[in-house]
């Protein structure tokens, strides 16, 4: 995929069966453990349905993430993705609130911004992608919402 197809992860929620490889993965490839609270994305749970919903950031064309930054903590890469500065953040939260598709958490002990940035620098691509054992992620071109 060349960076001119500005890819994200597609995510097919319908087939998630919550087995949490994409969340320990995500974690251990950025934070070197297996703790989902600091996975880059995050699986909404409705037992009762036995329904998952997975969040991730859509890497939108025009991020209302990015503007809303008021310290310029945010930019994007060659690739069109979204990447936050950890040095220049302030962690105040207005990028988590401006993102319509409520996929930038905030850590809750240290307070960090978390968004999915499809493991920049893995030159496979993003590791969720490549052991979610059911294919509810899959990494595609953008679809243009966003």
């Amino acid at each position: 995929m060349s960076a001119k197809q500005h890819p994200r992860v597609h995510v097919r929620s319908d087939l998630c069966r919550d087995c949490q490889a994409c969340l320990l993965s995500c974690s251990l490839y950025h934070e070197g453990e297996c703790s989902p609270g600091l996975a880059r994305l995050r699986v909404r749970k409705d037992m009762a349905r036995y329904e998952f919903t997975i969040s991730i950031c859509r890497q939108c064309r025009r991020p209302k993430c990015l503007e809303a930054c008021p310290v310029g903590a945010m930019r994007l890469d060659e690739r069109g993705v979204v990447l936050i500065d950890d040095g220049l953040c302030t962690h105040c939260g207005e990028c988590a609130a401006a993102c319509p598709f409520g996929a930038i958490f905030q850590h809750e002990a240290s307070g960090r911004i978390l968004k999915c940035d499809l493991c920049a620098g893995r030159a496979e691509g993003p590791l969720c992608t490549a052991l979610c054992p059911v294919g509810a992620l899959t990494l595609a071109p953008h679809g243009g919402e966003g």
